[in-house]
């Protein structure tokens, strides 16, 4: 009887595995980003509660540099302690050009500044990136030249990170830059050369479906390859503000938990690429606010 039933067990075990392609939930992690910096102050409880409930491991939050560092530690040090790591979060469109790079590194020298006087327990694990220069009237008209201007300001951010040797470089990016081909190298796409840049990409993969034509798994398959190929790590991201794009681009109109009934596959359907880290959700703000 004891042999049949570790047997049971064992099969169940292998079958698990061969379900969600991972075990434990090693591989597949949560994240979700924090806009509006005020919220850690006005409700830090509610926020920690909704992070622990939703299973969040990874927060991107927006660091509005005018706040002193003693405005952060009480939230950061309660959220590491509660397994979450926060990584400051800052961008703009227009941090892409050259003209505005000393915003952009103005937020990697508050963050060094800030772990160097900070707890153990209280630091910042990374610096994440929302830079969308596609959003500016000149990706338009000239298109290259911001380009090379945005690969230029990433070089230097992620240089400049590297005097922090234990902090964390990543940033979002659209699914759709694999048809961007880089500037004098036109068979190298941007997408590819920007996961290379990073210790971690958040692919916004804005879709409501899981699989199928245009859906969320269907965008990301050459991004998920080329992290494979360069060993780092992504995460797919979904959204869940109302969007004017349609739609098709956010769960807002479903609800969440017709979200959550897509985004539990997707372990097991990115279980053939190392590099998927798991599930980003934009944003906290809304989330918190969908529908059941």
């Amino acid at each position: 009887m004891k042999q049949r039933t570790r047997l049971a067990l064992i099969l169940l075990t292998l079958l698990t595995v061969v379900l969600t392609g991972f075990s434990g939930g090693e591989k597949s992690r949560k994240a979700t980003w924090i806009w509006n910096t005020s919220l850690i102050a006005a409700e830090p409880e509610q926020i920690l509660s909704f992070l622990h409930k939703q299973g969040v491991s990874v927060l991107y939050l927006n660091i509005d540099t005018s706040k002193p560092a003693s405005y952060y530690q009480p939230f950061i040090g309660r959220a590491q302690a509660a397994g979450i790591e926060v990584h400051a979060l800052g961008g703009h469109p227009s941090w892409a050009l050259e003209q505005n790079r000393d915003r952009l590194l103005a937020l990697l020298d508050w963050v060094h500044t800030y772990n160097q006087h900070a707890a153990e327990t209280e630091k910042l694990s990374g610096i994440h990136l929302d830079i969308e220069p596609y959003l500016l009237p000149a990706w338009n008209t000239d298109r290259e030249q911001v380009v090379r201007q945005w690969m230029s300001s990433v070089e230097a951010y992620v240089k400049h990170s590297k005097t922090v040797p234990s902090l964390q470089v990543s940033c979002d990016m659209p699914f759709w830059l694999d048809e961007i081909p880089l500037p004098d190298h036109p068979a190298a796409t941007l997408s590819d050369w920007l996961i290379g840049q990073h210790d971690h990409v958040t692919i916004m993969a804005y879709r409501d479906q899981v699989i199928g034509p245009n859906s969320i798994t269907s965008l990301v398959q050459q991004e998920m390859s080329a992290a494979d190929g360069l060993n780092k790590r992504v995460f797919i991201a979904v959204e869940t503000n109302q969007s004017k794009e349609g739609a098709f681009v956010t769960f807002h109109e479903e609800g969440e938990a017709f979200m959550h009934g897509q985004l539990n596959q997707l372990p097991a359907l990115m279980s053939s690429h190392p590099s998927f880290a798991g599930i980003a959700v934009h944003s906290y703000e809304s989330w918190k606010a969908m529908k059941g």
